[in-house]
């Protein structure tokens, strides 16, 4: 909390070592390719990391973090006064760059419009940004601002990004240990901004944002704000999934720079996939940004009533449902690059709330609590019972969930036991070259040991 920012700070230091060996512990406790390492949080409580992590050392240092698993418990009297809103990339830095748009035209007009809703809503907090215009702003001093502005809250906006073009969906980062290797990799992108910054090496020394070990040692700073952070990030996802109907990939850690060096609750939302061109589509529109700057701020304020202990109360400056906007008509070309500038006047437009969006039939296998669209479908030849080769995805010691982590990813995996190891396969094939053309997706997906084997 805020008021206990300086007895937080000393007691951090003190326990930073007790922390880190416990998440080195839980890291490597557990395989990258296939454990269960992709959600840590549903709502409902904490999720595994992997199969065996080590967190008692929260409730040791649970006097330090928060009065309770939710993150609440924030003293009596307190209230949010301090938000900076943070446009990832700009400038030099485009970022992640889709068929049409770039990620960051995308994400500083969501940021502007988000900043408005707040400033709406809520006159007597403010709003401040790490940028407002296309200019490039160092990872550091975006932290910075945060901090010498005392803030009660880091929001930082991004585009994803991956080879696979059919991944879509929200994910929203805290700061933390990257269990998984994909993480790492979202990770290792934002971060390497860093080299465009003329003076890197005096800012942040040795760090390289390519080393795993940077990663880790980072995550023990933002521990004492990581249930708050956790928090804000599961109303996010939630929201994103109810109000802007987007595919809920969920809340995940990893080793930012811009959250690692920010003294206070943070967290970085990658709103969606610019590599998808429906997602990209629905990004760069101007009824997108809206709908997914209206997801953002409900969350927010679900996580003030919570933090401050008051109800949740209705909006006074009602812009036009989320749901409604989904019914909408998406522009077939995205907006132009220039960012959208902050609405004026909300809209009190009613309109009819839109019905789920149904996805295909060999699509809708739950995984969760939420839809999961991004399975490798094998074609019909693969899946022939007598099929000379298979793909060999990896094999463990224990028994591996082929419902949750990489492996939840995958239709048609197969699970065999010899020689004290599990092993699992993909698929069934008549000819080598046809299980060869699914190596580079599964590669993209972690499996970097998934190699063809014949019967």
């Amino acid at each position: 909390m805020r008021t206990h920012t300086h007895d937080v700070r000393r007691r951090l230091l003190g326990w930073a070592a007790v922390l880190f060996l416990a998440y080195f512990n839980s890291a490597y406790a557990c395989p990258f390719d296939g454990a269960p390492t992709h959600d840590i949080w549903r709502g409902k409580g904490r999720q595994t990391l992997c199969a065996q992590p080590s967190w008692s050392v929260f409730q040791q240092l649970q006097p330090y973090f928060g009065k309770d698993a939710d993150g609440a418990g924030a003293p009596a009297g307190y209230r949010i006064r301090k938000v900076v809103l943070d446009a990832g990339h700009g400038g030099k830095d485009s970022g992640c760059r889709g068929a049409s748009s770039l990620e960051k035209h995308n994400a500083l007009a969501i940021v502007l419009k988000l900043g408005a809703l707040i400033q709406a809503e809520y006159p007597d907090i403010q709003v401040i940004y790490t940028r407002t215009t296309d200019v490039f702003v160092e990872l550091q001093e975006r932290a910075a601002i945060a901090n010498r502005n005392n803030a009660d809250l880091f929001i930082s906006i991004h585009c994803n990004s991956i080879s696979v073009s059919h991944v879509r969906g929200v994910e929203t980062y805290v700061m933390g240990l990257h269990t998984a290797e994909s993480n790492l990799e979202v990770a290792k992108r934002e971060n390497a901004v860093i080299l465009m910054e003329e003076n890197y090496q005096r800012n942040y020394g040795e760090y390289n944002p390519n080393s795993p070990e940077a990663h880790i040692l980072s995550s023990v700073w933002q521990s004492a704000y990581l249930e708050q952070s956790i928090l804000f990030a599961d109303y996010v996802q939630r929201y994103a999934r109810t109000m802007a109907k987007r595919e809920d990939r969920g809340v995940k850690q990893a080793g930012f720079i811009v959250l690692h060096r920010t003294a206070m609750p943070a967290v970085l939302i990658e709103v969606g996939f610019l590599t998808n061109r429906d997602e990209e589509r629905f990004l760069a529109s101007e009824e997108g940004q809206t709908q997914m700057a209206d997801a953002i701020f409900e969350a927010f304020r679900a996580y003030k009533a919570r933090m401050e202990g008051t109800p949740l109360a209705a909006r006074k400056n009602k812009a036009a449902p989320a749901q409604g906007l989904a019914s909408a008509p998406f522009s077939s070309s995205p907006a132009a690059a220039a960012p959208s500038a902050p609405p004026t006047t909300p809209s009190t437009a009613a309109s009819t709330p839109a019905p789920p969006p149904t996805l295909p039939a060999e699509t809708t296998l739950r995984t969760g609590d939420r839809y999961a669209d991004e399975f490798i479908e094998l074609p019909s030849y693969a899946k022939a019972p007598k099929g000379q080769y298979r793909i060999h995805l990896l094999s463990w010691n224990t028994r591996l969930d082929r419902h949750a982590g990489q492996l939840a990813l995958l239709t048609e995996v197969e699970e065999e036991f010899s020689n004290g190891q599990y092993h699992y396969y993909l698929g069934r094939f008549t000819h080598r070259v046809e299980a060869e053309k699914l190596l580079p997706d599964l590669f993209n997906l972690g499996f970097r040991t998934a190699r063809v084997i014949s019967q």
